[in-house]
């Protein structure tokens, strides 16, 4: 490969232009902005009077007069307070007609000579130096809706002039657009992260402060979202005749949507007064409640679990919901019990769900999840699926905060990120 580099370092405009974009790049400030370049503008197209003026929000033919430099405050910018028209706009006053009204009327670029507006009703002191002004439109979904004014004591600049500034100012005028656009959606995405938070805070409350103590069951817990607020949702329900409900529901989707979702169902649960504390009986209730709510495409998966501390039975019904994961003891394996199932709650108007039932035997162990575990992708597209939970099952005693641990693990392992694209949630019980 050959070649002869030119050394741009014997081009001082080429350098100068490559610093003042290299830290153009870096400013942040809308202020800021304008004021580095409005310096390079002073050097390579001096005036000696510059006004730049703004018409967004305001009636035609009014305006806001947003930055007034001398020659002197343009060659020296540091010594001047940098103006922020976007931070005082409500306190710039409005002004209407006179040479600076008649210029914004045309929405064009414009070259006056031989100007004498000493008797303007707003500027005329200001302006009575000045013969030549050169007025320069900065468009917004096509209307003229900021002004660049260069003014000259003497008749200077021609037509060329003209172009050259136009596009100079456009530029700017993008660039600066630009950045009040970033700052605006950095604010919104702070308020919304601040929202987000909060829903999040007030999802947290609503679940299980602290594991209850079920006669005849060590449990463990795990809930983890995919973004601040989830859908996942677990609960305990004391009955008064001793037995207790224990529920695992997953809303569809994750973020604010599917936490109020689950909000709504955690209220729904806790409101439920029935007799019959059947699986089945619930569901229904549950399923009649958020058919009336009209979800609008939201839906929600679940499992209720009705135990009797008297006989180690779990009677259960399952809406839509992954079935449960049996871990038997010593070398009995995993079973995945699959027997009963309905579709996921909020779809049909009236269901009929079955129910299944089992006794834990001393040790073993009951796993219910949500399918934000099974459906984890790695970075080559396969998903961990049901059987490596169920491989992952293998690798732990059966303790629930074993099997937490080591799912967790054999999760890390599957997808060498801590991040989740859906929520994960675990209810692991054993019969002591």
């Amino acid at each position: 490969m050959r070649y002869e580099r030119v050394d741009i370092r014997g081009y001082p405009k080429i350098v100068e232009l490559n610093d003042l974009f290299r830290i153009g790049s870096t400013i942040d400030r809308p202020s800021l902005m304008l004021r580095h370049f409005g310096a390079w503008f002073a050097r390579s197209r001096p005036t000696d009077l510059f006004v730049s003026v703004a018409r967004r929000d305001l009636p035609a033919g009014r305006y806001k007069v947003t930055r007034v430099l001398t020659r002197l405050d343009r060659e020296h910018p540091e010594s001047i307070e940098a103006p922020n028209p976007w931070r005082d706009w409500d306190q710039l006053p409005v002004y209407e007609g006179g040479l600076i009204g008649e210029l914004i009327a045309r929405e064009e670029p414009q070259l006056l000579y031989r100007l004498d507006a000493s008797d303007d009703p707003h500027f005329g002191e200001l302006f009575a130096p000045m013969r030549t002004v050169l007025a320069l439109p900065q468009y917004h979904e096509g209307r003229a809706l900021n002004w660049a004014l260069s003014f000259y004591a003497r008749e200077e600049p021609g037509p060329d002039d003209l172009a050259s500034a136009l596009m100079d100012t456009s530029l700017l005028g993008m660039a600066t657009r630009n950045l009040v656009s970033k700052r605006q959606a950095e604010r919104l995405n702070r308020e919304l992260d601040a929202q987000f938070e909060q829903i999040a805070n007030i999802q947290r409350s609503l679940l299980p402060q602290k594991i209850p103590d079920i006669p005849g069951l060590s449990i463990a817990t795990s809930y983890l979202t995919s973004d601040r607020a989830g859908g996942d949702y677990y609960d305990f329900f004391p009955f008064p005749d001793g037995t207790w409900g224990i529920l695992i529901a997953d809303v569809s989707g994750h973020g604010p949507a599917a936490a109020t979702v689950m909000a709504m169902l955690r209220a729904i649960l806790h409101c439920y007064a029935g007799d019959d504390n059947a699986p089945a009986a619930v569901m229904r209730f549950v399923n009649e409640k958020l058919i009336s709510c009209n979800l609008d495409g939201n839906f929600v998966t679940a499992i209720f679990i009705l135990y009797d501390p008297a006989t180690h039975t779990m009677t259960w019904a399952r809406c839509g919901h992954p079935p449960p994961l049996l871990k038997k003891t010593g070398s009995g394996g995993v079973t995945r019990l699959d027997t009963a199932g309905d579709p996921p709650l909020g779809v049909l108007p009236a269901i009929e769900p079955e129910q299944d039932s089992i006794t834990l035997q001393d040790g073993e162990t009951l796993v219910l999840y949500t399918d934000g575990i099974t459906e984890a992708f790695n970075d080559q597209g396969e998903m961990f699926g049901e059987q490596g939970l169920i491989d992952a099952l293998g690798y732990c005693s059966g303790e629930p905060d074993c099997v937490v641990d080591t799912v967790h693990s054999a999760l890390f392992r599957h997808t060498g990120v801590m991040e989740r694209d859906d929520d994960q949630t675990l209810v692991v019980l054993q019969r002591k």
